[in-house]
């Protein structure tokens, strides 16, 4: 009688555990992210994603590739994202062709197997949504956490849902209006909320075969200096200062150069030996966290230092994935690198790192009208631990651009300005102690 009694009680426990698991919604399992409790959060997305929930599977590759409740895993993260898309998700396609960019074709395929292999358990179930408040009704904080909520519902990374207007939430708003065509002035309006409720709740298309793997990139450049000269194969170019190769790679020290008070004209591109020290003023002026609302034009006046300056040749379309293993051995000073379009390092994008300041790391766009900051990232990027980090840029067709920091994603973008193809890759170095041991060119 007591077993049976006992098996009774079992099963009823059983049935509870899975009701309460057929009972859990996205808004729950976001609201766990979003509370930073990952691990609860994952359980619930992947609940969700076994009734073949879309946006349950994008926030599993999400968090597969961020590396948040579980072990960062690339092959993971392509199989959800790839599952995502599928089934209809808007974003799903660019960020799995995103991660796809920092794997191996072995762990390509290998997660083009995993998607084909997964099959939901049950038909796609979403239980009944909570009502959303009326967008006439929110003002102040209401408003901004019901902006951050959607933003990051459809994958822009606004980060917490509190109310609160930074910079991360500025920038997610800024790239949402990139993306549908609205002006992106950063601000969150009921407009916005409107439009961002709208978008990504349309009826979901029809789940569709898993596509296969994308064509191999062509890489444009591949050195890791292991033949001891850089001005062969390929054939790097000094403007100024000095380089040298040692058993780390490209080195250069240069003495970080005096920068004077702003004044009116404005930087040129046609002048590479200004780009730099230009920028490591603005990138002064934000440290300790005064970033600028908006991008504005760049204009300042430097008293030029001996700056090093290097640049090779190496024609890429407008969609490519830049690495570099790169090594800072002291604090002080800053890192110009990037690619150029013309002949000689002119116009084309700066990826500036500032080390021990805010923001870390800086993009920046460089016309013939002068240089506009696009975006930066949160808080300090400090490289000088003795190690050689690796640092990853990747753009695509649409002007959507990331940048990781040894596979954790510092930054994000999306600029259209520069449609034409890039010319080849720059380094300048103001005022530090680098090496680079490899940098690799892909399109």
């Amino acid at each position: 009688m007591i077993i049976i009694k006992g098996v009774v009680f079992l099963l009823f426990l059983l049935g509870h555990i899975a009701l309460t698991s057929a009972d859990d919604t996205y808004t729950d399992a976001l609201r766990s992210y979003e509370r930073q409790e990952h691990r609860q959060a994952l359980q619930m997305f992947d609940r969700l994603a076994t009734r073949g929930d879309p946006e349950a599977l994008y926030m599993l590759g999400q968090m597969h590739e961020s590396g948040q409740g579980t072990l960062q895993d690339f092959v993971e993260a392509h199989k959800w994202y790839n599952l995502a898309a599928a089934r209809g998700h808007r974003h799903a396609t660019a960020a799995r062709d995103a991660v796809a960019t920092r794997m191996t074709a072995q762990q390509i395929s290998e997660a083009h197997q995993a998607a084909r292999a997964w099959q939901p358990r049950a038909a796609p179930l979403r239980a009944a949504p909570e009502p959303l408040p009326p967008v006439e009704t929110l003002s102040g904080r209401q408003l901004v956490a019901e902006v951050q909520r959607e933003l990051n519902r459809l994958g822009y990374q606004a980060g917490p849902v509190d109310g609160l207007m930074g910079t991360r939430s500025r920038n997610a708003i800024r790239d949402f209006q990139g993306t549908v065509g609205l002006a992106q002035d950063g601000q969150a309006t009921p407009a916005l909320l409107a439009r961002l409720r709208q978008t990504g709740r349309e009826p979901a298309a029809t789940a569709s075969p898993v596509p296969e793997p994308t064509p191999a990139r062509r890489v444009a450049l591949d050195d890791d200096f292991r033949d001891g000269d850089y001005r062969r194969n390929p054939a790097w170019t000094v403007l100024s200062g000095r380089f040298d190769i040692d058993e780390n790679g490209l080195r250069s020290i240069v003495e970080k150069p005096q920068v004077v008070t702003p004044t009116l004209p404005m930087l040129r591109p046609d002048r590479p030996e200004e780009i730099g020290l230009v920028m490591l003023q603005l990138i002064l002026e934000q440290a300790g966290g005064r970033a600028p609302e908006t991008a504005s034009p760049v204009a300042t006046e430097v008293e030029f230092g001996d700056a090093a300056r290097i640049f090779v040749h190496a024609p890429v379309d407008n969609a490519f994935r830049l690495e570099m293993e790169l090594a800072s051995h002291q604090r002080p000073g800053s890192l110009e690198m990037g690619l150029f379009q013309g002949n000689q390092p002119g116009g084309g994008y700066r990826l500036i790192y500032n080390p021990g300041s805010r923001p870390g790391l800086s993009l920046v766009r460089m016309t013939t009208a002068g240089g506009e900051v696009i975006a930066s990232s949160e808080g300090t990027l400090d490289l000088e631990d003795g190690r050689f980090h690796l640092l990853s840029w990747a753009r695509d067709e649409s002007g959507n651009m990331q940048v990781w920091v040894d596979g954790r994603r510092v930054l994000q973008a999306h600029d259209q300005r520069l449609r034409q193809g890039f010319q080849g890759f720059t380094l300048v170095n103001h005022g530090g102690d680098y090496n680079l041991r490899r940098v690799r060119l892909e399109h």
